[in-house]
């Protein structure tokens, strides 16, 4: 809370998936979520490869049996420990994301996602079901929804100060999104791969999912 220290006695236990070393949001994503106190990362599945993601995670102080090679081991060993998880973020490619969001909530998770949160709308509006369900907690990652620059244009419109509305020309600057750079770096290459090439996603999705909620 900004102008405003709170401490809490017992910070929500939480984990992530992906977001390892060489990514480039998991950074973002553990030092926002630990600023204020509310959470305190006790586990996490970083990297599908088991000594990198060990290294990493003790590498953050978390204890070597709580650095596992896949979500799916994380959520069921987790489960059965009295001070298991209680939240996730999932900082892994686009994707991955519905499958990972639809087994945290099975395992009664609540859930922090980068965007986009799916691929359809049907996705997510089935997560969406799911987690009212459950008595469970789903956000996605718009961090640009509270900058006072998005704010103030979205309140303009609103009053009417800029008239009738026809065309928006939203620009969404990136200088490292080049295909040879990302294809040598290992937190960026899964956004050049085939599969995002092919069906052209990663504009459409990664990025213009900015445009689109901001809107």
């Amino acid at each position: 809370m900004f102008n405003e220290e709170r401490h809490f006695e017992q910070p929500i236990r939480w984990a992530m998936v992906g977001g390892g070393r060489g990514s480039q949001i998991g950074y973002s994503h553990r030092n926002a979520a630990q600023r204020d106190g509310l959470f305190k990362l006790v586990a996490g599945a970083f990297d599908l490869d088991p000594e990198r993601c060990r290294d990493f995670g003790t590498n953050l102080g978390l204890a070597a049996d709580r650095c596992y090679s896949n979500y799916k081991e994380m959520f069921e060993a987790e489960a059965q420990r009295e001070d298991g998880i209680q939240a996730v973020s999932i900082a892994t490619p686009n994707s991955t994301h519905y499958e990972i969001c639809k087994a945290a909530l099975e395992a009664n998770l609540h859930v922090v996602c980068e965007k986009p949160i799916t691929f359809t709308t049907e996705e997510a509006e089935e997560l969406k079901v799911l987690a009212a369900q459950k008595n469970r907690v789903i956000g996605v990652m718009y961090g640009y929804s509270g900058f006072p620059m998005v704010q103030q244009a979205r309140e303009m419109v609103k009053r009417g100060d800029l008239g009738e509305i026809r065309v928006i020309n939203m620009q969404f600057a990136h200088g490292f999104h080049n295909e040879e750079y990302e294809k040598n770096d290992p937190g960026l290459k899964w956004r050049v791969s085939h599969r995002y090439l092919a069906l052209r996603m990663y504009w459409v999705i990664s990025v213009l999912t900015h445009s689109t909620y901001v809107k």
